[in-house]
């Protein structure tokens, strides 16, 4: 049980599939076959590579220094492998883990890097069983050594690997003078730094208006999605909380409530008018994001914030489902023409403006942000029958008109 409670794998059939060099029947002949082994944080890397076309995914952020209770991702990758004579390749490995002191683990065996049918030689495969590693209370501290041993089956040939990731404590780090909350937020997902999150949380509420209530739903996003992919940082805000003036409380539990309106354990071991409090904020009237049909525009910056923070494509899909709200076009004009009696925004009127705030928001940062491009070209390469939104997500990318299919 222990080893299945620090070890998952993502399961897929198939090779995936990243550009290498021309050959014939490995990548480059006169180059052995060789293993890439990369331990990331970024943990939406299989979005990177599954919904994006090739030459699309940002490059991984490898990372040397890890916390006890952090979540870490194994990435392997393959070069030079080979195939058979009908086009499949067959390779796999192994994962060893040394810990600090000298005990060692098998981690895995025979996970699968590459095993099927390959289109193409010239291409990468990005494996299909990736582990993820985090230490369990009572692990040391120290160097972790990572030792993937991966086998070309066609071939009979073999790479291994070594990379040690140091775990050490949490000790908060210094903010420079001139951090800026906006661009380390904006991007987050390219170089994860989870902590730093805690601190640069009293930045961003040094530098917005207390009484604007729009200026918080993209760090609201944010923060949930840090504390989802890095419960490991819950004690640590939970120790500011107990020990914050009133100011950072409010801060605190604003952010709390929201991260964990579903958790309704959140904040049980807290003093009792702490744990009330936290309790209260989780109650507010909170934005809901992953149902129905999106009805305000600050739901659109709720998912913007978690795509900084991860780099996923679900919050990308679930912006771009804004355009199927095409048939409220001219609710706005009509409002205007005609207001009614209570002079609220009708649904319909709601709708347009939310549409409206996609197109711009997707055009905008599909500028600044190659990703969110690579997404969304993604989803028009695989439309689902709505030729209209087809047609508004090619205007906001800048194209003269959706792809025929």
């Amino acid at each position: 049980m222990h080893l299945l409670l620090r070890l998952t794998f993502l399961l897929a059939s198939t090779c995936l599939l990243l550009p290498a060099a021309r050959a014939d029947r490995r990548a480059d002949p006169s180059k052995p076959f060789e293993a890439i082994v990369v331990p990331t944080i970024q943990y939406a890397n299989r979005d990177f590579y599954d919904h994006t076309a090739e030459n699309g995914a940002p490059n991984f952020q490898g990372v040397n220094r890890l916390f006890p209770g952090q979540r870490l991702m194994i990435v392997v990758l393959a070069g030079n492998f080979s195939v058979d004579t009908s086009g499949r390749a067959d390779v796999v490995y192994d994962l060893d883990i040394a810990y600090p002191g000298g005990k060692t683990e098998k981690a895995g065996r025979n996970l699968t890097l590459c095993t099927g049918l390959v289109p193409d030689v010239h291409l990468m495969p990005y494996a299909r069983q990736i582990a993820s590693f985090s230490t369990d209370p009572g692990d040391p501290t120290g160097d972790y050594g990572f030792t993937v041993t991966a086998r070309d089956r066609t071939a009979g040939t073999t790479s291994r690997k070594t990379v040690v990731v140091r775990v050490e404590p949490l000790a908060e780090p210094a903010l420079p003078a001139d951090f800026q909350p906006d661009r380390w937020m904006a991007s987050y997902y390219q170089h994860p730094a989870p902590a730093e999150a805690l601190p640069a949380l009293f930045k961003f509420a040094a530098g917005l208006p207390k009484d604007n209530a729009d200026a918080w739903p993209p760090i609201l996003g944010f923060y949930e999605a840090v504390l989802t992919d890095n419960p490991w940082l819950a004690p640590v805000f939970l120790e500011r909380l107990k020990s914050a003036d009133d100011t950072s409380r409010t801060l605190l539990l604003f952010v709390l409530g929201y991260a964990w309106r579903h958790e309704t354990a959140a904040g049980a071991n807290l003093p009792a008018p702490l744990a009330e409090a936290l309790a209260k904020a989780r109650h507010n009237n909170w934005p809901e994001v992953d149902t129905g049909e999106l009805q305000d525009p600050r739901q659109l910056d709720v998912l913007w914030g978690r795509f900084f923070a991860t780099g996923a494509f679900a919050p990308i899909a679930r912006i771009t489902s804004a355009f199927a709200l095409h048939r409220s076009l001219g609710a706005l004009d009509k409002f205007k023409a005609n207001p009614p009696a209570s002079g609220q925004p009708t649904p319909e009127m709601m709708q347009e403006l939310v549409l409206k705030s996609a197109q711009w928001s997707l055009g905008a940062n599909a500028r600044r942000h190659p990703l969110v491009r690579h997404y969304a070209e993604w989803i028009l390469a695989h439309p689902q029958g709505d030729t209209m939104a087809n047609i508004l997500l090619a205007t906001a990318l800048g194209q003269e008109s959706a792809p025929a299919h």
